[in-house]
């Protein structure tokens, strides 16, 4: 029974200390009622951004163009864990639409990218796909086919999910579940033999088939793991060490 105690003691220290040694970059739950500018930008060359804050969300609408496809954060990091809440939306022929994240961003239109594509979307369905660009020439933005990955369950249009990206160097990690379950699922890992981005912002993607909501972002400095709360974790570790 010490043992036991010891272990669950253990275990708590561990998960604390590790989410504690995380630095908090940036936090924003889209309550203020317009877009927090000391989060955001739409970066040097484009006008405005194609965002806004709508009933505590922050709605990227299907309106972007030329420069402002794109809108970033200000906050640069190189490790980094990663978590937000998102919905896809519907396109203006009932569709939905993909989610475009960048991550390790610069303005300077460096970056890499994820597509997250639903089950009820058009092109490739229900799939990670990855990108990078290496300059504001579009020939530079280019598709990595070989890490298209299938989601571990449908996503579906006007339903929230919950996302988790890590970086350390260059190997990444992406975990997805249902907003209200307790575990995410993993994707996959993959690592950037070019290590072409150490260090960049996080941004999103809109243009006239891209609609979605993004909720509850963190941004920590190290690839926590956010994919199960402590207390959860504990709670498992627990129930298997009462069955020995």
């Amino acid at each position: 029974m010490l043992t036991k105690y010891f272990a669950i003691v253990c275990i708590s220290f561990l998960l604390l200390a590790a989410v504690c040694e995380s630095k908090l970059l940036m936090f924003d739950d889209f309550e203020r009622g317009k877009l927090n500018k000391e989060h955001w930008t739409h970066g040097a060359q484009a006008l405005k951004i194609d965002w806004k804050i709508k009933g505590g969300k922050l709605e990227i609408l299907p309106t972007g163009v030329g420069w402002s496809y794109f809108g970033y954060g200000k906050v640069p990091f190189k490790n980094f864990g990663l978590q937000f809440d998102f919905q896809p939306l519907h396109d203006k022929f009932g569709n939905g639409c993909w989610v475009g994240l960048l991550f390790r961003a610069s303005e300077d239109f460096k970056f890499y990218q994820l597509y997250l594509t639903p089950a009820d979307g058009v092109g490739t369905k229900n799939y990670a796909r990855w990108y990078v660009r290496t300059h504001d020439d579009r020939n530079t933005w280019k598709e990595l086919r070989d890490l298209r990955t299938k989601l571990p369950f449908p996503v579906i249009s006007k339903q929230w999910y919950t996302l988790m990206l890590t970086g350390r160097g260059f190997k990444f990690g992406l975990y997805l579940k249902k907003k209200e379950d307790k575990i995410s699922k993993k994707v996959m890992d993959w690592t950037d033999q070019k290590s072409l981005h150490p260090e960049g912002t996080i941004g999103f993607i809109s243009n006239l088939e891209r609609h979605y909501y993004i909720d509850n972002l963190w941004l920590f400095d190290s690839p926590v793991d956010l994919g199960v709360e402590p207390k959860e974790k504990i709670t498992a570790c627990w129930g298997r060490l009462k069955q020995q």
